[in-house]
């Protein structure tokens, strides 16, 4: 695919909103996304399947250290809302309480609030995303209207995570 074809794809989502959908976080406090972090930057990853788990850890400990635990020098300055999304299916999709509760029992409690299970349907509510391929988990940063202003998906770099830390003011 040539890099036209890469920045036109990406292009597509950019000034749409997330469609709304209802989850429950990993404290079972019931949450609507992208409302819960209307005013304030919000980073969302979507992920759909086992293949994508290599990719997804990747991203995992520089999310946390910058905008959950704050752990950098000026980290403070990152005013960011951060949610992790599995998206069940299929086979996965009757094996949601399992998975959910593999999750709990892995995560740290401290990240608890970042992970959102979504009611059933998420497949057909984001297909306006194009995430189309489930072995990647896709990342969407969002301003403080809602509106995406990022987005990628894949393995974590240093060039993906600058260009969201950029975007924040």
């Amino acid at each position: 695919m040539s890099m036209f074809a890469i920045s036109l794809c990406c292009l597509t989502a950019y000034g749409q909103t997330i469609p709304s959908f209802k989850g429950t976080t990993a404290e079972e406090k019931n949450i609507y996304i992208p409302e819960i972090s209307k005013g304030k930057y919000l980073l969302i990853c979507f992920a759909s399947s086992k293949k994508a788990q290599a990719d997804l850890e990747s991203w995992l400990n520089p999310v946390y250290n910058r905008y959950i635990a704050k752990t950098g020098f000026m980290d403070d300055m990152f005013d960011v809302d951060v949610f992790f999304v599995p998206i069940f299916g299929g086979a996965e999709g009757a094996m949601q309480e399992t998975i959910k509760r593999r999750f709990i029992e892995t995560a740290q409690k401290d990240v608890w609030p970042h992970l959102v299970f979504a009611e059933k349907g998420l497949k057909e509510i984001l297909q306006p995303l194009k995430m189309e391929n489930e072995a990647l988990p896709y990342f969407f940063f969002l301003d403080k209207s809602g509106k995406i202003v990022y987005r990628t998906s894949g393995a974590f770099s240093e060039e993906k995570f600058d260009a969201i830390d950029d975007l924040v003011e």
